[in-house]
């Protein structure tokens, strides 16, 4: 019996002869493989998503590291943030909020000009 089970899936360096259905990885895999294209090159080190068993390609990741941090991102749970307040710089307003705010404030003036 083969220790490589049937549909397992694995990551592996992409290979010229690779070939997949997606048009969208298909792609990916075209920009990847160029590596004139890219500002920093030496970065690019595409990696492929096979299952065993299956000729064609997944997906495919600009490097290794990309690779991970795309398939385990679902696991590790993410720290909530609160986009408006930091800590370092105080309470910041959305463009929606500084209009409210005006919206009141000239509400509140327009009612003491009046007296």
């Amino acid at each position: 019996m083969s220790k490589y089970r049937k549909g397992a899936v694995y990551l592996r360096k992409m290979k010229a002869g690779d070939k997949t259905d997606d048009f969208r990885t298909y792609m990916r895999m075209a920009l990847f493989s160029d590596k004139n294209a890219w500002k920093h090159p030496e970065k690019i080190k595409p990696v492929v998503l096979v299952q065993h068993g299956v000729k064609r390609v997944v997906s495919v990741f600009m490097n290794m590291d990309d690779a991970t941090g795309c398939l385990f991102s679902g696991s590790l749970e993410k720290r909530r943030r609160n986009s408006r307040h930091n800590p370092r710089r105080g309470m910041r307003y959305t463009k929606g909020d500084l209009k409210k705010a005006f919206r009141k404030w000239a509400f509140k003036h327009k009612q003491e000009s009046a007296q």
